[in-house]
């Protein structure tokens, strides 16, 4: 290797990687937004007025056509007794979403409920986080 040749490769060596700390600053940066970004059940309390709404919008959306609760609803879908203690809010929150993200060929229909819908939805069904112990 000449010196010349040499020095081009110390120029672009040295440019690449001022870039690629950039992109990694960068990206860290905005992974950390992301983190720092509020999520809408964050901030949510819910009251029993929630939770009674949470159970309405489940009833107009027809989910107890495939799920069930309390022994009351379709076969379909899985049971929904428990499913907060099963799965995280987070995973709830974005399998009512949008259930073909999650899990695409799902058969759940995408309902575009607003968030708000949403964490009623989950507010309730952590009221049916219960152990069911069978004999």
């Amino acid at each position: 290797m000449t010196s010349e040749s040499l020095l081009v490769f110390v120029k672009f060596g040295s440019a690449f990687l001022a870039l690629l700390f950039v992109m990694i600053i960068a990206n860290s940066l905005a992974g950390g937004a992301d983190q720092a970004a509020e999520t809408p059940w964050k901030k949510f309390n819910p009251t029993a007025a929630d939770i009674h709404d949470g159970r309405q919008i489940m009833e107009r959306n027809g989910c107890f056509s495939c799920h069930s609760i309390d022994g009351f609803g379709g076969q379909i879908g899985p049971r929904l007794d428990g499913a907060a203690r099963r799965k995280s809010t987070e995973d709830l929150f974005l399998w009512i979403k949008s259930p073909g993200d999650v899990k695409p060929g799902t058969r759940m229909p995408q309902y575009n409920l607003p968030d708000a819908s949403m964490i009623k939805i989950i507010s309730y069904l952590e009221t049916k986080d219960t152990v069911e112990v069978k004999p």
